[in-house]
C-alpha cells in the first residue's frame, strides 16, 4: 500500500500544499509549527475518516478559512489505484468521497488504505486511560474484520439505549420496566463483542510478545487481557446486580465499555512506573506489532507513518528501533512505503540513521506549512 500524492487546501496551516511521496522512504523535515504532523494526520483521515491527533474537525480548518479539503491518491499491492477526498466547511458539512463517488458513513473507509501511526499524539494509549486503549484495539480489529466493526457498532447502540433510559426523568417503576427489555439484548450484543474482541486481542498479544523478543530478547514486556464473563446468564446476572448502582451513576457501569488492557514493564504498570523512552519503545513495539497484525490479517500493507521518532529517544535506541522497522518491512516481503517527519535532519544525516541517506526523497517545510 501507498499514497502517491497529497493534496490540501486550508488543511491546520496548509494553505495549499501538494506533495509527492516515494514509494519507499519518504523524510518531511523542518521546525516545530511547519506542518510536519498535519501531512501525516491528512494522510491518517484520509484512510480512516478522522484525525489521530482531534475528534473535533473544525480544528482541521485553517484561521480565516471557512472550509478545509484533502486528497490522496493511493495504490496497493496489485496496482489498484483509488483517490480519496475529504472536505468540511465551517458548519460542520462532510463529505467524503471515493474515485468521485459519495460515501455516507466512516466505515467503507476501513481496510481499503491502512496506514499505522506512530506519533507523540498517541501516548495516549500507554499512559492515558482505559478508553485510548479500547478505541486503538477497536479501530485496529475492526479494519481486520467487518463482523467484529458491526458487533461493536451494535453494542454501542444497545449500550446508548440503555444509559438513556438510565438518565431519563421517568419513575424508577418505568426505569425498572424498560431496562427489563433492553437488558437481554444488550448482554446477547456485549458477550458477542466481548468474545470477538477476545479472539483478536489474544492473536495480537501473542504477536506482540514475539515482536519484543526479536527486538531485544532481554527486554520484559507484556500486554494482559481478561475476559470477565463468558455466559449470557452469568452476565444478565451482574447487571441485574448493578442495576440499583446504575440507576444512581445514571450509567451502565459494566460491559465492554469498561474494557482494558494492562500493559507492564518489567512486571510493572508502565502507565504508572514508566520513563519517557521506555513509554516511546513500549507504543514502538505496539504500532510495529500493530503493521504486522494489519498486514497478516488484511493481506494489505500498511504506509507506516512515524512523527517526530527521536524525541525522547538517544541515538542507539532510534537506530535500533529503524533498524528493525526495515527489517520487518523485508521480512513482510511486500513492497512497503514508510513516510517519517522530523525536525532535526542534520542529525539523521550524520549519525547514519539510513545508509542511503542522499538517495531518499525529502521535502523541508517552512512555517506556512508549504515546501
Amino acid at each position: 500500500m501507498e499514497i502517491n500524492n497529497l493534496e490540501m487546501i486550508s488543511f491546520r496551516n496548509h494553505r495549499k500544499t501538494n506533495i509527492d511521496f516515494d514509494p519507499g522512504l519518504t523524510i518531511i523535515w523542518g521546525e516545530n509549527g511547519s506542518g510536519k504532523t498535519s501531512i501525516l494526520e491528512a494522510i491518517h483521515s484520509l484512510s480512516y475518516g478522522k484525525s489521530f491527533r482531534t475528534n473535533n474537525k473544525k480544528d482541521l480548518i485553517k484561521k480565516g478559512s471557512d472550509f478545509f479539503f484533502i486528497k490522496g491518491c493511493f495504490k496497493n499491492t496489485e496496482n489498484f489505484n483509488n483517490t480519496v477526498s475529504l472536505s468540511q466547511d465551517i458548519k460542520g458539512n462532510k463529505k467524503i468521497q471515493i474515485d468521485n463517488k459519495v460515501i455516507k458513513k466512516r466505515k467503507d473507509l476501513f481496510g481499503l488504505n491502512n496506514v499505522v501511526v506512530f506519533s507523540p499524539e498517541e501516548e495516549g494509549i500507554t499512559k492515558g486511560t482505559s478508553l485510548f486503549r479500547r478505541n486503538y484495539f477497536d479501530r485496529i480489529f475492526s479494519i481486520c474484520s467487518h463482523e467484529y466493526l458491526s458487533s461493536l457498532l451494535l453494542y454501542n447502540k444497545t449500550i446508548k439505549q440503555r444509559n438513556s433510559i438510565l438518565k431519563n426523568n421517568s419513575s424508577l417503576f418505568e426505569k425498572e420496566k424498560e431496562l427489563e427489555i433492553w437488558d437481554n439484548p444488550f448482554c446477547v450484543n456485549g458477550l458477542s463483542l466481548w468474545k470477538k474482541r477476545e479472539i483478536f486481542m489474544n492473536s495480537f498479544i501473542g504477536l506482540f510478545l514475539k515482536t519484543v523478543t526479536d527486538f531485544d530478547e532481554n527486554l520484559l514486556l507484556n500486554a494482559k487481557y481478561d475476559l470477565k464473563i463468558r455466559a449470557n446468564k452469568d452476565f444478565l446476572k451482574k447487571i441485574k446486580k448493578n442495576r440499583d448502582i446504575d440507576l444512581a451513576k445514571k450509567y451502565t457501569s459494566f460491559g465492554p465499555h469498561k474494557d482494558d488492557v494492562v500493559f507492564l514493564w518489567n512486571n510493572q504498570k508502565i502507565k504508572n512506573h514508566g520513563s519517557q523512552g521506555e513509554h516511546k519503545i513500549f507504543l514502538a513495539l505496539l504500532k510495529i506489532t500493530e503493521y504486522i497484525f494489519l498486514s497478516n490479517k488484511t493481506k494489505k500493507t500498511p504506509i507506516f507513518l512515524i512523527d517526530d521518532m527521536f524525541a525522547n529517544l538517544d541515538k542507539e535506541r532510534s537506530k535500533k528501533l529503524l533498524r528493525f522497522i526495515e527489517k520487518i518491512k523485508k521480512d513482510n516481503k511486500e513492497r512497503s512505503q514508510t513516510i517519517i517527519t522530523t525536525t532535526d535532519i542534520v542529525n539523521i544525516k550524520e549519525n547514519g540513521f539510513f545508509m542511503d541517506f542522499d538517495d531518499i526523497k525529502k521535502h523541508h517545510l517552512v512555517k506556512n506549512g508549504t515546501t
